[in-house]
């Protein structure tokens, strides 16, 4: 036993001293608490905190529990847009049913013009990408002309209704004439369980009073800065007790939206 510690420490030495030369890189995980498959059946309670979860990512995105807010995380920071659509700072012992994130680090950036819609500018992220099964880290810089973006309202805490019926009746906040970042994530077809498929994301604007899902929105003439992290694959983590995660779902096929 004694031989085996002395090992496992000389390795943990080796691969220390390695990575602080360049030779070793750790490949970067996308960090998701549940899945999407979970929402879309009405498991809306989970038992992790915003403190807990700073240390699995600076960047991405989720909801609160009860859908209690739509959730953005940029720069190390944790917002919640409640109901109101007013941008607020989530409290550190707030607790969360499903969120995606990661620790940013751009693989490349680039910029583009002259796109005007969402649907062209995700067609044009992903004509750009390495891989179309591997997922990414998107954190898009931009404007919009007109912006449209879904919030999320508070649920009773038995309600289980699925995902896409309360999505019907989401609250919706427009605005004009808007500069932000788009935050979120390429997803693989084969992962559609997990995330949204093949993008998910949320927008904030920089002066970060309005955020939300980005739904849809014209962009402006300015360019847009994008910058993409290709990550190696996900660590999962679900919910320890939570009875509504653990019953049989009715829904076990993966939608592209919601």
């Amino acid at each position: 036993m004694r031989t085996t510690h002395t090992v496992l420490t000389l390795l943990v030495t080796i691969a220390g001293f390695l990575s602080g030369h360049g030779q070793v890189q750790k490949e970067g995980l996308i960090f998701h608490y549940s899945v999407m498959d979970a929402l879309r059946n009405g498991v809306y309670k989970g038992d992790i905190t915003v403190k807990t979860l700073k240390s699995k990512g600076d960047f991405g995105i989720g909801t609160y529990n009860f859908l209690d807010g739509e959730m953005i995380v940029l720069d190390g920071i944790f917002y919640r847009i409640p109901s109101t659509g007013k941008v607020t700072k989530a409290e550190t012992e707030r607790e969360v049913p499903f969120t995606c994130l990661a620790v940013f680090s751009s693989d490349q950036e680039y910029e583009i013009s002259g796109i005007k819609t969402i649907e062209a500018l995700q067609n044009e992220v992903q004509k750009r990408l390495p891989s179309s099964n591997k997922p990414y880290a998107l954190r898009i810089e931009c404007s919009f002309d007109s912006i449209l973006v879904g919030g999320a309202e508070k649920v009773q805490e038995k309600d289980t209704t699925g995902l896409a019926e309360l999505m019907k009746t989401r609250p919706l906040y427009k605005k004009e004439h808007i500069s932000g970042t788009m935050v979120g994530f390429y997803t693989p077809p084969s992962f559609s369980a997990i995330d949204l498929s093949p993008f998910h994301f949320h927008f904030i604007s920089a002066d970060k009073t309005f955020g939300g899902h980005l739904i849809s929105g014209v962009l402006s003439a300015a360019k847009i800065k994008i910058s993409i992290d290709e990550k190696s694959g996900y660590e999962i983590m679900l919910p320890k007790n939570s009875t509504t995660f653990d019953k049989p779902w009715p829904q076990q096929h993966a939608r592209s939206s919601y």
